[in-house]
């Protein structure tokens, strides 16, 4: 009888717990609300290369990460889009909402290649390169033939890379996120394969880390490429292997141009009551 009691009240319990987990409603309403407010900002603008003639780039319909950090703030909600050449990224918008009713964006390219980005058909971005460019990975394992274990081969090859960037005063260590933000392949461009990670604090993406393996289109042989493009405004170091090979000072502190990889603003308010 008593196992029957006992296993009768975990159930509830469970179920209880289940029940707690689930979002209701109304803050479902408010998350689909606050998404639909940051498609309209990503969707005021238009990313072109500055070939010509210039290429406009495609934006992912849907976020591949939304994310919130409350460690920064008591309320603070983002998303992070891409723009494709085809399928492969060539650049990131990030608008964020934050508890003084304010929007923010951030901007970062993952292109090699210069970007010009229009807003009321002024033209308010252009990045002449990203972060650090695409770099071949040496001494590591060449691409295998199947999918998933390349997967495995992203993940190992992730964790080589240590990031560190400032923050309330002190460093501290990002978080990598395990599970790619977003993967694809375009014979095209010689990718046989490619993913997006991000290092974070909370879910928030302080950097932006793309892999790819690619086929050089001479020899034929496959490596793995490295691409490092940063979401944060605060000073950073990224290291491989425990060596660092890239740092960058605050964005707030330093001279600011149209012409950096990545830049952030405030650029217009919401009603935080409507949240």
């Amino acid at each position: 009888m008593m196992k029957t009691i006992v296993a009768a009240l975990i159930c509830l319990l469970t179920l209880a717990s289940s029940i707690a987990d689930e979002p209701s409603p109304d803050v479902e309403k408010g998350r689909r609300e606050r998404l639909e407010l940051m498609k309209g900002v990503v969707d005021e603008v238009s990313l072109e290369t500055s070939d010509e003639p210039p290429k406009r780039l495609t934006r992912s319909e849907n976020p591949v990460l939304r994310y919130t950090n409350p460690v920064t703030s008591a309320f603070s909600e983002g998303a992070l889009f891409l723009w494709l050449d085809g399928k492969r990224p060539i650049a990131a918008v990030s608008p964020s909402l934050r508890d003084n009713g304010t929007i923010w964006w951030e901007l970062t390219s993952l292109s090699d290649a210069p970007l010009r980005l229009t807003r009321d058909g002024a033209v308010v971005w252009q990045p002449k390169s990203c972060s650090r460019k695409a770099e071949l990975l040496k001494d590591v394992p060449t691409p295998v033939e199947s999918v998933a274990a390349r997967l495995t081969q992203f993940r190992m090859l992730a964790r080589k890379f240590q990031v560190r960037e400032v923050r309330r005063g002190g460093w501290q260590e990002g978080r990598l996120l395990t599970q790619p933000l977003y993967r694809w392949s375009d014979d095209k461009a010689g990718v046989i394969d490619g993913a997006l990670f991000g290092y974070a604090e909370t879910t928030d993406p302080e950097l932006l880390l793309m892999i790819e393996a690619r086929r050089d289109s001479v020899t034929r042989e496959a490596g793995w490429y490295f691409t490092l493009a940063k979401m944060t405004s605060s000073p950073m170091t990224v290291s491989l292997n425990e060596q660092e090979i890239w740092s960058v000072e605050g964005y707030w502190k330093n001279p600011r141009a149209p012409t950096d990889p990545y830049v952030e603003a405030a650029i217009g308010k919401f009603d935080p009551a409507a949240r």
